[in-house]
């Protein structure tokens, strides 16, 4: 569940369309493997990300076909938690949205701050009761 969370801050609101060049496979394309590194709250201490498991680490990998899946390892270093998005990317937007409805509908936005061959730095900001926060998620390649 901490990694669904994780996953679902992540991520944000909104769906956009997507141009053929956004699936591209240059190395600053947003495809393949996104290892969670960590992320700020409100320009905080950057915090980093806990996998579960010492030697497999937790990603997001995306596919050309615009699905997003989500691979999280237990405390055993089994593959126990897979979830399945879609993602549609225009410019700098990145939209993410669930593909079966059940339990709950979803869609986030994010803005892509920074996509390179080696890290990728989505930024969501979040309106709660609270108040209105911004999330930094940062991903690595390696």
């Amino acid at each position: 569940m901490k990694k669904l969370l994780y996953l679902f801050s992540t991520i944000a609101l909104l769906l956009v369309s997507c141009s053929k060049d956004d699936h591209s496979n240059a190395p600053s394309s947003i495809l393949g493997k996104w290892y969670l590194a960590g992320r700020t709250i409100d320009n905080g201490t950057f915090v980093n990300y806990n996998n579960d498991c010492s030697t497999k680490r937790d990603f997001q990998e995306f596919f050309a076909n615009g699905e997003l899946i989500f691979n999280g390892h237990n405390a055993l270093c089994e593959l126990n938690d897979v979830e399945t998005s879609n993602w549609v990317k225009n410019g700098n937007t990145l939209t993410v949205s669930n593909t079966n409805f059940d339990p709950m509908i979803y869609e986030f936005k994010y803005t892509i701050e920074k996509l390179d061959a080696d890290e990728l730095i989505l930024k969501q900001t979040v309106k709660e009761p609270e108040g209105t926060f911004v999330y930094r998620n940062t991903f690595n390649r390696n």
